[in-house]
């Protein structure tokens, strides 16, 4: 039964494209005749508007036929006779593989428009030889996904379905990237699919895009095969004003040699009909195809209906089941797992740019140009799981320049992703660790950097509409964009408590040794104040420019807080500072952030200024500091205190950009 509505559903959807598609078919396709599909959009009643731009219309198509050249694959011009609305641009492109052909196609297609969209203010029309569209806009500089034209080949592949979506997928990723860089922007390629079979693809953009902007559209086109790619299908065609896509098992560029003029229009008459027999044919037509198409359309509405609120009640129970009563408003952050692979080009060994505990971390490209940085939770993972959720759901409510900001989340087909915004310029730790790379960051870099991370951790602790306590800072987690500003990031541990509260205890004590308070490591007290101490200590490294126990060079200081009192105490401080460094400093500066950062770092809580303090303490060049107390040790042999480690996993650095990924030892 199931099987039977599939089949139905399938019917119907067919006669919707060929009766109801934005695209509509010229019938009579053969070998020697390819189908061409044309589209008249935003029709116009206005008279006045009519005749003017009709005229130009008129003039720009006469002016494509007449450059077009066997020689020639692209044109674009621009016909501006009478006011500015009724200027009339147009081009055409002719497609590889069909040199022969351009002139004769793009003529015989301007024909077409001018018969076929007489109201249009805009009309495309696309044969497999050539592609001709005019526009009352300006389209010559942008990417256009609409409308579009997509569908599959009836044909099933014949033989293992999975190895075959897999080479086509391949192949399809490979002709974006040719295509972009391409001169002419097109490109072509086949794949041995068995030893006696092949599979052909064609990936397309208009000449005149940039590469980025035509990887950008051939990604949101392969997103845009129906059902996706490639479901077995023996071919599939998506078209874009602004690029396309296509595979088959034979190969399509070489199919046609010769023209021959196009059939005639779906439903018409023929040529020497007469008018009594014409309207008996077109009444035998109405009378049998419209109730046919009637009742298919009414029953596949019902079943899509059906179907998408199936789906739609599926996604919205796992979201409930993830994230209880902050799931309807977590629902806008939802991407489909389509786009992601898209973006990331399925999840590209080239495009990993992070690997750690809980999964790797992609670099991606959405169809609008964004980039973005896929955090791919592995689905092994218990305790990523956790903080998956807690993720999403803290720093979804957060908005903060030295915060880096969540864009959504994909929970389908047993998959956990997180995309954030990119950040370029890797994490903090990228700097401190090397010693090439820390004399890059001046002293006024390194200063805004302490700024900055401070009104973060400011943010979350009073002025945001959380409280929320970080429980991991360190400098894997600030990231540094383009203008090397701090953003904070990985909210896998924080905790959200009541803005009275003071304190709280867990027996899971989760962070990063070193930069964890003692009453935190050692007996799982954690506060404000908890985060005031990890922010202390990357003042220390920042101004230091080595990191504890983890610093490449020969001379490994065992602990930032002891050296930088030890120097405090014999008054010489301002050794601290990196000699790495270059360009000038401010010594007063230098003397005031390693003053906050032992304030920050003292042994009782009690002791150490609240995050508003020290913002007011940076901002405030006169301001008198009370002095430190001797900060607070781990008195706990390292192997007694079960915590995350901040290590390296598989080679790849756990910060190499937007999401540090700490492992924890198993409970």
């Amino acid at each position: 039964m199931a099987s039977f509505y599939l089949f139905i559903l399938h019917l119907s959807f067919f006669s919707l494209f060929i009766h109801c598609s934005p695209y509509n078919i010229i019938q009579g396709a053969t070998h020697e005749n390819p189908k061409a599909f044309y589209n008249c959009t935003r029709n116009t009643t206005s008279a006045s508007y009519s005749v003017a731009y009709r005229s130009n219309v008129k003039t720009l198509l006469d002016w494509l036929s007449s450059n077009a050249t066997n020689h020639d694959r692209f044109y674009n011009t621009t016909v501006a006779s009478g006011h500015t609305e009724n200027t009339a641009y147009g081009s055409f492109l002719c497609t590889r593989g069909f040199p022969k052909l351009c002139q004769q196609c793009v003529t015989e297609a301007a024909k077409l428009l001018s018969s076929l969209c007489t109201i249009a203010k805009e009309a495309i029309i696309w044969y497999e030889a050539c592609y001709v569209r005019y526009s009352d806009h300006y389209f010559f500089s942008t990417v256009e996904e609409s409308p579009k034209l997509s569908f599959m080949n009836d044909q099933d592949y014949e033989g293992p379905v999975e190895h075959f979506n897999t080479a086509v997928w391949d192949m399809l990723i490979d002709l974006r990237s040719e295509a972009a860089s391409a001169s002419d922007k097109c490109a072509d390629k086949s794949v041995n699919i068995t030893d006696n079979q092949k599979s052909y693809g064609f990936a397309w953009c208009l000449p005149y895009l940039s590469k980025d902007k035509c990887r950008w559209c051939l990604s949101e086109a392969i997103a845009n095969n129906p059902n996706g790619c490639c479901t077995g299908k023996s071919g599939a065609t998506v078209i874009f004003p602004s690029c396309g896509i296509r595979y088959e098992l034979y190969p399509f560029l070489l199919v046609h040699s010769s023209w021959v003029s196009p059939p005639p229009l779906l439903n018409s008459p023929p040529p020497f009909a007469s008018p009594g027999k014409r309207k008996q044919k077109t009444l035998t037509i109405i009378v049998t195809v419209v109730p046919i198409v009637v009742s298919l359309v009414l029953l596949s509405l019902g079943c899509g209906c059906v179907l998408r609120r199936k789906e739609s009640k599926n996604q919205h129970d796992i979201l409930k089941e993830s994230f209880g009563n902050d799931s309807t408003t977590l629902e806008s952050l939802r991407f489909e797992l389509v786009k992601i692979e898209a973006a990331t080009n399925r999840f590209a060994k080239e495009n990993m740019i992070g690997k750690g505990g809980f999964g790797e971390v992609y670099r991606g490209i959405l169809s609008d140009g964004q980039e973005i940085a896929v955090k791919r939770l592995t689905g092994s993972s218990r305790q990523g799981a956790v903080e998956f959720k807690n993720e999403v759901q803290v720093i979804a409510k957060l908005q903060h320049r030295n915060l880096v900001r969540l864009l959504g989340f994909c929970l389908e087909d047993d998959e956990k992703i997180l995309i954030y915004e990119y950040v370029p310029n890797k994490s903090l730790d990228y700097f401190l660790l090397d010693i090439k790379k820390r004399r890059l960051l001046s002293w006024s870099e390194r200063l805004n950097i302490i700024k900055g991370i401070a009104r973060g951790i400011l943010y979350l602790h009073e002025d945001s509409c959380l409280k929320i306590i970080h429980r991991d800072l360190k400098p894997s987690n600030v990231l540094l964009d383009s203008n090397m500003n701090p953003k904070i990031s990985d909210f896998g541990m924080a905790r959200i408590v009541a803005g009275d509260e003071i304190e709280a205890s867990t027996g899971r004590i989760v962070g990063t040794y070193g930069y964890m308070s003692p009453e935190y490591a050692m007996h799982g007290q954690f506060s404000v104040k908890s985060d005031v101490f990890s922010f202390g200590v990357m003042v220390l490294e920042i101004i230091n420019g080595k990191r504890k126990g983890c610093s490449s060079e020969p001379e490994v200081i065992d602990d930032i807080r002891r050296h930088a009192w030890t120097k405090w105490r014999t008054e010489t401080a301002l050794e601290l500072l990196d000699p790495e460094i270059e360009g000038a400093y401010s010594g007063e500066e230098v003397m005031k952030c390693i003053h906050i950062g032992l304030l920050c770092v003292q042994e009782d809580p009690n002791d150490r200024p609240t995050m508003a303090t020290v913002v007011l303490y940076l901002n405030n060049p006169s301001i008198n500091l009370p002095s430190p107390h001797e900060p607070g040790y781990f008195k706990h042999n390292r192997e007694q205190v079960n915590i995350t480690t901040d290590k390296e996993f598989d080679n790849v650095s756990d910060s190499v950009n937007e999401i540090s990924l700490t492992k924890f030892f198993p409970r």
